[in-house]
């Protein structure tokens, strides 16, 4: 149904030619079109590019666009705001004041509203395809291929427009994989909470433990309501942390990756009391990632969520599996990029890289000389000649060696390795030391991922290979020997970074582990 202050403009809309000539709009648009290119805008409001707008006018030889498709823009960036854009990204409210102008049917009033609406929707269009925010300007570590467009783009958004229309364009432009609606649905269930005030801080104090009776416990029990996720309804002493909301308080530590002990201590206590418009920005931020990458990757895939330390494989564009990781730490972080994994090792060795050797295990060789071999590392020279630990000056600024750990239970790769040559040296794999696993903060690796179940990994991406069995892969485990698998198919891996997601229906949010997401969410909401 249309809105009755929408049907006037229609009809103003449609009375153009009555008002004023083709030939007239024409003339108008083509001197808006020029004067835009000297001031970059058009009644007051500024223009993404104002060059690509001419050319389009040029093709259509300067005839307005949006007589009878204004509908199926509005519509577009509606659903563009959904999935966390702002109006201000298309001018929305420039558009609507020069649209009101327009229906007086006004020649100048009508080419401005039309250039308004073309940039508007070209503004979309690009948004959609790659994201607002260009990634490669805030990180050089960026190798994701972006969307190639082998027409002229310019030349193809004038076609829809004379042909299929905007409307089809829209629909094309639709994301529609893994998380992507999932984030559009908690985004909106999130700006709804914010329409109706958020929830209130919880005031601070000492830690609060099930059983313990406090004047915050009324607080915290709104607080819990306000999100609508967890609920936990008062008892008879509306002030004692009772069973019901503690179950409530561990589900809520679970979902921001906190140690799901029921205890509302400061790390807790500081999750509850992230406004409500911290939650909007997280979302709107795994949104902008998502658009960065994921259009034409394909339905088999690994995604590594770095900030979340989660692993994922995407299997016909749906989650199949999912296992805790360990990922780069603060000060050696897992880089964002793109790869193609093409085999596994089992019964890896381990290079250990430079930067670790000085760092790390320098000063532990020349505090222990045991240490070299009860962990089964061997010297190697600057020829790659294995030789003995004890012919080395440890004592040397530089000793002039690399230290290679052989395989075993002590491999610092574990038993298992998954690669994708990069120039990051960055790859998947086991671990000596899964204890890691169950702390609620695994950003603790040097760079690479470990994975807490590598094995179950190992059998998913070789689903292509018959001969490969569960049998197979403990026989070659129990040779001892480094073996190289490589897979049927290579398979395409993500490594990103979400500090929010959804996960079985859930919502979860992790803080911003290397400090991201500040530079990210002031470049999504700058003017274009």
């Amino acid at each position: 149904m249309i809105n009755p202050i929408r049907a006037v403009i229609l009809l103003g809309l449609l009375a153009w030619g009555g008002l004023a000539s083709a030939g007239e709009r024409e003339a108008a648009i083509g001197a808006a079109l020029e004067a835009a290119r000297a001031e970059g805008s058009v009644a007051g409001a500024q223009l993404a590019a104002p060059d690509a707008l001419q050319r389009f006018y040029e093709l259509r030889e300067n005839a307005p666009a949006w007589d009878a498709q204004i509908e199926a823009l509005e519509a577009a960036l509606d659903s563009a705001e959904a999935q966390g854009f702002r109006r201000e990204d298309f001018n929305r409210a420039a558009l609507a004041a020069a649209q009101a102008a327009a229906a007086g049917g006004d020649a100048a009033q009508v080419a401005a509203f039309d250039i308004l609406a073309s940039d508007a929707a070209m503004r979309f269009v690009h948004y959609m395809a790659f994201g607002k925010v260009e990634p490669e300007s805030l990180d050089t570590a960026w190798n994701f291929d972006r969307p190639v467009i082998e027409r002229d783009p310019v030349e193809l958004f004038a076609e829809y427009l004379a042909g299929p229309g905007f409307e089809v364009l829209a629909v094309a432009l639709e994301h529609q994989g893994f998380q992507y609606l999932q984030l559009v649905d908690a985004l909106a269930r999130y700006q709804s909470i914010a329409a109706s005030g958020g929830w209130e801080a919880i005031p601070e104090g000492e830690v609060l433990k099930p059983g313990a009776t406090d004047a915050r416990i009324p607080a915290l029990r709104a607080r819990l309501a306000a999100e609508a996720v967890e609920r936990a309804e008062a008892g008879d002493a509306p002030t004692l942390y009772d069973e019901a909301l503690e179950s409530a308080i561990r589900a809520f530590q679970l979902r921001h990756g906190l140690t799901a002990d029921g205890v509302i201590g400061p790390q807790t206590l500081a999750s509850l009391n992230r406004p409500v418009s911290d939650r909007i920005d997280k979302l709107r931020l795994s949104l902008e990632r998502f658009r960065w990458y994921i259009r034409g990757l394909g339905e088999d895939f690994v995604l590594v969520n770095i900030a979340g330390a989660e692993t994922f494989v995407v299997l016909d564009g749906k989650p199949a599996w999912a296992t805790r990781s360990i990922t780069g730490s603060e000060y050696r972080q897992t880089p964002v990029f793109a790869g193609e994994i093409e085999y596994m090792v089992v019964n890896p060795t381990w290079s250990v890289p430079a930067s670790i050797f000085r760092k790390d295990k320098l000063s532990r060789i020349r505090k222990d000389r045991g240490y070299l071999e009860r962990n089964n590392y061997v010297v190697r020279s600057q020829d790659g000649k294995v030789i003995s630990a004890s012919s080395v000056n440890w004592s040397a600024k530089n000793p002039g060696v690399s230290l290679m750990q052989m395989p075993g239970p002590d491999n610092a790769l574990g038993r298992i390795k998954f690669m994708f040559p990069n120039k990051h040296a960055v790859y998947l794999h086991d671990t000596n030391n899964r204890g890691l696993f169950e702390q609620e903060e695994r950003n603790l690796s040097s760079g690479c991922v470990r994975i807490e179940d590598p094995f179950v990994l190992a059998g998913l991406l070789m689903q292509g290979d018959p001969s490969w069995t569960q049998a197979r892969l403990e026989e070659l485990l129990e040779s001892g020997e480094t073996t190289r698998i490589d897979l049927p198919e290579p398979m395409s891996v993500l490594m990103t970074y979400w500090t929010a997601w959804v996960e079985d229906g859930e919502v979860q949010f992790r803080e911003d582990p290397y400090e991201r997401d500040a530079a990210v969410l002031a470049a999504l909401n700058a003017d274009p």
